[in-house]
């Protein structure tokens, strides 16, 4: 076990759990932009120390991993809708995870499930001064856990050990919370090393919250606090090294523009020479009166006079780099990184014109959408288990009767640009003369709803403009 210090979080005995533990945390150092050191690693890795020297200071401002996962990360860019057929459970449902701040941290959610390929939320319920209760949600990273699955269904926790940072005494130690399913259910409070039950200090019970005790319960049955989001399903709580290819070429392509800004600041320009002559004249210096300095520009004559017998020759050497044809060679290989991390290259578009050209990762319009449409089943499955844990702490801590089950949620994702709203109309055109479409099926085209948001919102306009005799 490492030290425990508030710089250092713990790792496990498992050697599979460590293996996946580091190189999720190099991957989460990559998204929140401490990935320094890990550069310095790989370039004295790549090129040795001795010319390491000569490289100068790192360059961290090319950050493809982050920003191909920045790029994918867009399903939460539109606020989620909440639906549920109980009259006025989804706007009591939505008013609780608006003040509970759920959506503004979902962005960090996806990045992190993306990145990592694994994200949780931890969610409570606490109650304020003024006895409100309110919704406390937490993004974890899932390098800071481990878990055991269900034998049923083994991409589902039954037990999370979670590595907290606590103030301990007077000093922040890292602590375990420790909470199982499986069983009698229960949960306590553990000194990183398991060695100390620090449950009395933070659970207000010494061993632990068990059985009865157990504070989190979901339609009546015993769950975790946590849900567990997936990228990609495989059957396996994490699948941690999936687009590594992704991880270990954003560190070389890092060591190419290290690379590249030397070569720009010291092998762009021709390197002059001379043999047999020396420059003549000078002025003294004012420091040094025994030391002369030549002022140079490109419209001034240099006198040169002979140092030797021999006869002076005076040249230069091309330039031992051309800062351009290395700069698009390194953007292209940092652009088919991009491949083997689930981007097709038809989602591609690149920013022509622009200094960036054949570096950025950018999706189009379309291929946004591709990538909403991709993350959807993933996070649908995570969100919906997300709002039915959070009705149910609701109900266990206010008393209040919100559905704990039968909740659906909407993603509105990117609106449509003018160009594609004129195309979209066309396209139903086309159909409706062959009576194929409906107008419900234009309006869920332009909006990007479902069908019952655009039978309601159809009704609606319908109505007005009778009122009004539009």
């Amino acid at each position: 076990m490492e030290e425990n210090n508030i710089y250092n979080p713990p790792l496990v005995d498992d050697p599979y759990d460590q293996d996946r533990i580091e190189h999720s945390r190099l991957r989460y150092r990559l998204l929140t932009g401490a990935w320094g050191e890990d550069l310095e690693e790989h370039i004295a890795r790549e090129i040795g120390p001795v010319r390491r020297r000569f490289f100068g200071s790192y360059d961290t401002s090319k950050n493809v991993f982050r920003n191909v996962v920045s790029q994918l990360a867009i399903l939460y860019d539109t606020v989620p809708v909440i639906s549920h057929e109980q009259a006025g459970a989804a706007e009591e449902l939505t008013r609780i995870v608006n003040e509970g701040g759920l959506w503004q941290f979902s962005g960090q959610l996806q990045q992190i499930t993306i990145g990592l390929r694994e994200g949780l939320y931890r969610f409570d319920m606490i109650r304020q001064e003024n006895e409100n209760v309110r919704l406390m949600v937490r993004v974890v990273s899932p390098d800071m856990i481990t878990a055991d699955p269900d034998i049923d269904e083994p991409d589902r926790p039954v037990k999370i050990c979670e590595y907290r940072l606590r103030m301990v005494g007077k000093e922040y130690e890292w602590t375990k919370d420790e909470l199982s399913i499986e069983g009698e259910p229960y949960y306590r409070v553990l000194s990183a090393d398991g060695s100390e039950d620090l449950s009395e200090m933070f659970l207000g019970k010494a061993g632990g919250l068990y059985g009865e005790d157990y504070p989190y319960y979901s339609d009546g049955e015993p769950c975790l606090p946590y849900v567990l989001y997936h990228a990609q399903r495989t059957g396996h709580l994490f699948s941690p090294y999936f687009g590594y290819e992704l991880v270990n070429g954003t560190l070389s392509t890092a060591v190419l523009w290290t690379f590249w800004k030397n070569c720009v600041k010291s092998a762009s320009w021709p390197q002059r020479y001379a043999v047999g002559v020396r420059p003549a004249g000078g002025f003294m210096t004012d420091e040094d009166r025994n030391m002369a300095y030549i002022p140079t520009d490109p419209a001034s004559l240099l006198n040169f006079e002979p140092s030797s017998d021999t006869t002076p020759i005076l040249g230069q050497f091309q330039p031992g780099s051309d800062p351009v044809a290395l700069g698009e060679a390194i953007r292209a290989y940092a652009a088919d990184l991009s491949m083997d991390f689930g981007i097709s290259e038809t989602d591609l578009a690149r920013l022509g014109g622009s200094p960036r050209s054949g570096y950025a990762i950018s999706l189009s319009k379309e291929g946004v959408r591709n990538a909403q449409r991709r993350a959807e089943p993933q996070f649908r499955r995570g969100d919906l288990e997300s709002l039915g844990k959070i009705a149910a702490f609701w109900n266990n801590a206010t008393g209040g009767n919100l559905p704990e089950t039968g909740w659906q949620i909407h993603y509105p994702g990117a609106p449509l640009s003018s160009e594609e709203k004129t195309q979209a109309v066309a396209e139903w055109q086309a159909l409706s003369e062959m009576g194929v479409a409906s107008p419900v099926d234009l309006y869920m085209m332009i909006h990007n709803v479902s069908r019952e948001t655009a039978s309601r919102e159809l009704e609606r306009i319908a109505l007005e403009r009778s009122r009004y005799q539009i």
